[in-house]
């Protein structure tokens, strides 16, 4: 498996953003600015009475020094309810941005953090990957549904249908916080001679990325 690009790492934490600042400190119009350069965001709210209470606080096209001379471009949105956040590395990457946003924002304006305050922490992963093995090496029985397919099909010439994607879900009928389903499914409009697939899990980025690993095991045995 090679991994082409990270489509998305989302980090979402979930906890009271009013307890960051439980004495009422008029500091968030000073917050914002300081989030704004702290991080290179390009877009950022001009002033706290930019709050939309379904879209929250956004910025956008900002960078986090992970490392000496490595940096990663992330985004996040403060909603009353949590913060949501993205990177193009990993969701690694994403939880250490939030957590230092959120340490160094409590020192430098007097407010309080503790890990303990969030009550959720979930994570989506996107990537885009080129498969060694052909998903089709799953199941005999199901390249004889697909030549079915094929041989049914009201459009002549008709290329060959193929198993084109697999898809886990969990029943998240009574979660607060839904999840993505674990799906592989072959990229839009790309040739199946390049054997691109878009992927997306409800977990970290490198486990993510081991699983896919995993399938192609189970793609290299005889079924």
């Amino acid at each position: 498996m090679q991994l082409l690009n990270v489509i998305n790492a989302r980090s979402t934490w979930l906890f009271d953003v009013n307890d960051l600042n439980p004495r009422g400190k008029s500091v968030m119009d000073e917050l914002i600015e300081w989030l704004k350069d702290a991080y290179n965001f390009e877009q950022a709210p001009k002033s706290v009475t930019d709050l939309d209470e379904s879209k929250g606080w956004a910025f956008k096209r900002g960078t986090f020094q992970m490392k000496e001379e490595i940096s990663v471009n992330v985004e996040v949105t403060i909603y009353t309810d949590g913060i949501v956040a993205n990177s193009w590395s990993s969701t690694r990457d994403t939880d250490a941005f939030i957590e230092d946003a959120m340490t160094s924002s409590a020192k430098e304006f007097g407010l309080t953090f503790n890990p303990q305050m969030v009550r959720v922490k979930s994570h989506l992963s996107e990537l885009a990957v080129r498969l060694d093995q052909q998903l089709s090496s799953l199941s005999s029985l199901l390249n004889n549904f697909a030549a079915k397919v094929t041989a049914k099909c009201d459009r002549q010439p008709c290329p060959p249908f193929e198993l084109g994607g697999l898809s886990f879900w969990a029943d998240t009928s009574d979660l607060a916080l839904r999840m993505a389903p674990f799906t592989i499914e072959r990229k839009a409009d790309a040739p199946f001679a390049e054997n691109r697939f878009y992927t997306k899990a409800p977990m970290h980025t490198d486990d993510h990325i081991a699983l896919i690993g995993e399938l192609e095991n189970i793609l290299r045995k005889p079924n």
